[in-house]
């Protein structure tokens, strides 16, 4: 009996059918001595290799990295159009391009591999082309004349536009730079290769075939001695009807967020209890990981399969018939758009149930750990991000060419990477050390982890330099962590070899390190997991109960080959049809070069062979609502799929319902909301036993028993130990502005890690400033007050001042609250602080004529305590002005004033800004003097007054910028004010310490800075 295929050559659209198609004719008995199974574009590289001339294929990776080359190359970056002299400026990073006449790269390109991308560089746009277009007559005369200078509409170059013809003449160079090296095109290959071939019969078959591109029409055509059959594969012209036998249920979870958890119900009530896989008990059992061999998972992602002879292969959307009985590749089958997402979500919970779960996807190189922790530390490290001009309103055009800019968190996120050889606790203290100071430096910190850690300074390297050693170092070490699940080792392997190749491929285009990680970051590499409870024995699984894996993957698993198959996420956000309009495309069909297949064709049979795979039950499945909480719609094939089960597909109100079924398709709906968010998260509804019951924390009051850490001792100059309550009239005003903002910012001291360059590092600087200014008017100007006639002197003695206190913050404590700027913005808001304190002086010279400072940076209780309201205070008054007759002004320096400093505020029932008042009641009784006023003196962008004042005493002339009728107090003597604050003061302490702390904002304003975001009291 003759077993024997009739065909010498069965080509397949994709590996997983190759192969599947070698077992299913081993199965049947037959023999394929002398016939050749592959992928198209497999096969071609066999015989060029066979019939070649000797060159060898360039790699997508490849390609990309030359185009880039040659954009970037010899001029300069731009593109100069010889007929039009217009230049196309290219943008160094990504190799945009823009000529005069308009956009020639807009949209994303699915050639090129990258379908998020939102605009193409002008290298890929060049890329794609070359895939598509090499080797085509008019394509490669439209190439040949672009480089011999014909204008655009003349010979082969009729229909191109002015911006497409310098693209045709990149495609040239490159061309020319390919043969130099002794490459050459696959579509090249295509096109030489029947002068080459030997002229005997020879039968094709391609079986599950997609339409033939242009370039494998072109060749057949060329080859007539070669009998070629095409089976074109199941579906194209859209979904049917479930087999008879497999059920139709919908999945509608209401979002994301209830959908791994209405999943697990799905695999729960389709298997049922584990049975015969020595599974332990629920409650102990474990996952253990174990790798999926690497045929399971699929081609490479990275497979360099983009060109006119490779389209076929690339494309998983055929649909295989027959398998051979009780071959199943999992029970439950689950296609998702990102499984490994899905999987790390879900398997956890169904191995404790005692289930065993494959994965079977692809992951972006940037999600894999490895991935992570070298893009962020050549972030880090990459000292050229910097570079560029932005525009920031208030300061102009900022050019940061002499500012280290990096980020703190990138490091921090290599040091808390497995590859950084740190423990946890040192990547913390690192990040810890980073963020309290903003004076580190880059090449210190590098210098430190390159001292003492040889993975950083392997890292460094390859990051860096592309380092072939350093790569190998890092393989190694790999391979060393043992303490990690073999099958993520073999993904972070898999990730270290894609930039490998991506450095291979910048290295033969001699390019640098920039364009290998531009590369690499479009690449994915496989994952492959199956995760069981701890008893199973790994050798003996044989197929997993669940499956989860791509939907062009779940689609090449063939007829028959699940029980359940779950399509998941059939949105038409995940599986848009329309095919993208970008530039290579429009290029191409101008020069005739038609598109071979189309998104929604390729959805179709996808879906189609989805719909073979179960034997029991299809299960499609659509999130009701997006993360944004809006509505999804179904995509296209879920629509038409639906419409093969109803009467009239052009009615509307059989489908006139959140789900868009018709009645018979709505029978045994799987639906899950948000009610039992527990349940979602648990990914079960069964009752969670309880572990512990905690009380509801107290909320707006301080328990009995913590009363009395409400203030916490105080340590006096000397060493003594304050136990009773001490405050500062800054913590009282706090307390009197909101008590739980007190609390929060005050007691449990919710401080940012990183050292600051704000408000706080401002006033500071700001007070410092000032404090030294007048020091020094008195020192060496022997004048204690400003005055018109000594502006000059006072402002060459702020000027100084300022630039020595300017020097000196390096110098500082961090807890100083040094002002360090480290960019140009900063260094633009402390050139303006300085006008500020500038600008002030003229503004001193005019307040209180009749005064003078007398006291600054007064400590009210001389380094102990002073008695006010019944309690004890310390705190420091910025300045005390003393006039000929002993009175006194408190003056209170601050960046911004609001209406909430002014005495007025009193009227509304509340007692607004009292911390100069305070130091006025205490200076009357510790100095002697005669308060007359408690004023707030802004020295910010708008000089002006605030606070209180005796009227009878002070002129309202000498006190410029102020609403006196706000702040004046002229019906009654100016102790009164004193004595009334202390005693509201009084009252407001007896509350703290009795632990009441809650939230009652005297305004909007007091919730503008409060660190209690979710208070239930918050105003503005």
């Amino acid at each position: 009996m003759d077993t024997s295929i009739a065909y010498d050559v069965v080509l397949l659209p994709d590996t997983d059918r190759a192969v599947a198609y070698r077992k299913r004719v081993a199965d049947s008995g037959c023999s394929l001595m002398g016939v050749t199974v592959a992928v198209f574009g497999v096969w071609v590289r066999d015989l060029w290799e066979l019939y070649g001339d000797g060159r060898t294929f360039v790699s997508r990776l490849e390609r990309e990295a030359l185009l880039r080359a040659v954009c970037e190359g010899p001029a300069e970056g731009d593109c100069v159009d010889p007929e039009s002299r217009k230049r196309a400026q290219l943008d160094g990073a990504s190799g945009r391009c823009e000529l005069a006449e308009g956009r020639i790269a807009d949209g994303a390109c699915a050639l090129v591999g990258d379908s998020e991308a939102g605009v193409l560089g002008l290298d890929r746009v060049a890329a794609a082309c070359v895939a598509a277009g090499v080797g085509l007559p008019a394509f490669d005369a439209a190439v040949r004349d672009a480089c011999q200078g014909a204008p655009a509409g003349a010979g082969a170059l009729e229909g191109m536009t002015c911006a497409e013809v310098p693209v045709l003449r990149i495609i040239g160079e490159y061309l020319d730079r390919l043969a130099q090296l002794g490459m050459i095109e696959p579509g090249q290959a295509l096109a030489l290769l029947p002068e080459l071939l030997p002229q005997r019969p020879l039968c094709v078959l391609l079986e599950d075939a997609a339409s033939l591109t242009p370039g494998q029409e072109a060749f057949f055509f060329a080859c007539p001695w070669m009998e070629v059959e095409v089976r074109a594969a199941s579906g194209s012209q859209g979904p049917v009807r479930a087999p008879e036998g497999v059920r139709v249920r919908f999945a509608f979870p209401s979002g994301q967020y209830a959908w791994p958890a209405l999943l697990a119900d799905i695999v729960r009530d389709a298997l049922g209890a584990a049975a015969g896989r020595g599974a332990a008990p629920a409650a102990v059992a474990a996952a253990a990981a174990a790798e999926v061999p690497a045929a399971a998972a699929g081609p490479a992602a990275d497979d360099d399969g983009a060109s006119s002879c490779e389209d076929a292969s690339g494309s998983a959307d055929g649909y295989r018939d027959g398998r051979s009985a009780g071959a199943q590749a999992a029970a439950v089958v689950v296609a998702a758009k990102d499984p490994a997402v899905l999987f790390g979500r879900v398997a956890p919970a169904l191995v404790r149930q005692g289930h065993v779960v494959a994965l079977r996807g692809r992951r972006r190189f940037a999600d894999t750990a490895f991935g992570r922790a070298i893009c962020s530390l050549r972030r880090f490290l990459d000292e050229g991000q910097a570079g560029g001009i932005s525009h920031i309103e208030g300061y102009g055009d900022i050019v940061p060419t002499d500012v280290e800019r990096w980020d703190r968190a990138d490091l921090a996120d290599w040091a808390l990477s497995p590859f950084s050889g740190m423990t946890r606790k040192a990547a913390f203290k690192l990040d810890a050390d980073m963020r309290a100071d903003r004076t580190a430096r880059r090449s210190d910190l590098c210098a430190r982890l390159r001292g003492d850690n040889p993975m950083f300074a392997a890292m460094e390297r390859l990051a860096l330099q592309l380092d072939a050693q350093a790569a190998a170092e890092l393989e190694a070490a790999v391979r060393r962590m043992t303490n990690r699940s073999e099958a993520w080792r073999v993904e972070q392997l898999g990730a270290l070899r894609a930039l490998q190749r991506a450095a291979g491929a910048a290295k033969l285009a001699e390019l640098g390190a920039d364009a290998a990680f531009d590369q690499v970051q479009r690449l994915k590499v496989n994952v492959s997991r199956i995760v069981a409870p701890r008893g199973c024995d790994g050798a003996a699984l044989g197929a997993p109960d669940v499956l989860m894996t791509d939907q062009n993957t779940a689609a090449s698993l063939g007829s028959g080959s699940c029980k359940v198959l779950v399509a998941a996420d059939l949105t038409s956000a995940a599986y848009p049809a329309a095919d993208p309009e970008d530039a290579s495309r429009v290029l191409l069909e101008h020069l005739g070069v038609k598109r071979a297949d189309s998104a929604l064709a390729r959805m179709r049979r996808a879906f189609f062979a989805l719909e073979h795979a179960a034997t029991d039950q299809l299960i499609p499945e659509r999130c009701l609502n997006d993360s944004s909480a809006d509505p999804t719609y179904p995509c296209v094939v879920l629509e038409e799929f639906v419409d093969c089960y109803r009467d009239d597909p052009t009615a509307t109100e059989d489908i006139d319902n959140p789900y868009s079924l018709p009645e018979r398709l709505q029978d045994g709906m799987l639906l899950r909301g948000e009610d039992a968010l527990c349940s979602n998260d648990a990914l079960s509804d069964a009752p969670a036993p309880e572990a512990a019951r905690i009380e509801p924390p107290l909320t707006g009051a301080v328990s009995s028993e913590a009363r009395s850490l409400v203030v916490l001792p105080r340590v006096l100059q000397g060493g003594q130990v304050l136990d009773e309550p001490c405050l500062s009239p800054s913590q009282i005003e706090s307390y009197l502005e909101c008590p739980y903002k007190w609390f929060a910012q005050r007691r449990l001291r919710l401080d940012d890690l990183d050292e600051g360059f704000g408000p706080l590092e401002m006033g500071d600087f700001a007070h410092n400033a000032l404090h030294s200014f007048y020091k020094h008017m008195s020192e060496d100007l022997g004048e204690a007050k400003v005055t018109p006639q000594l502006l000059p002197q006072a402002r060459k003695l702020m000027a100084d001042v300022f630039a020595r206190h300017k020097a000196l913050q390096p110098h500082l404590r961090q807890s100083e609250n040094r002002l360090i700027p480290t960019s140009q913005v900063e260094h633009r808001e402390l050139a303006e602080l300085e006008r500020k304190l500038m600008d002030y002086l003229d503004f001193e010279a005019e307040l209180l004529p009749t005064f003078a400072p007398k006291y600054l940076e007064y400590d009210v209780a001389c380094g102990g305590a002073v008695d006010y309201a019944g309690h004890k205070l310390l705190g420091t008054a910025d300045r005390i002005d003393v006039d000929g007759e002993g009175r006194c002004a408190i003056i209170d320096y601050k960046g911004s004033i609001s209406g909430s400093y002014a005495l007025g505020v009193r009227e509304e029932g509340r007692l607004g800004k009292v911390q100069a008042l305070i130091y006025a009641q205490v200076v009357r009784r510790t100095l002697g003097l005669e308060p007359v006023g408690a004023l707030y003196v802004c020295y910010g962008r708008r000089k002006m007054i605030s606070g209180a004042y005796d009227g009878r005493v002070i002129e309202n002339a000498h006190l410029p910028n102020m609403r006196h009728k706000d702040c004046m107090c002229a019906d009654r003597p100016f102790s009164d004010v004193l004595d009334e604050t202390e005693e509201a003061v009084a009252v407001a302490l007896e509350r703290m310490l009795a632990g009441d702390i809650r939230p009652r904002p005297e305004t909007p304003e007091a919730c503008k800075w409060c660190p209690v975001s979710s208070c239930s009291e918050r105003r503005g």
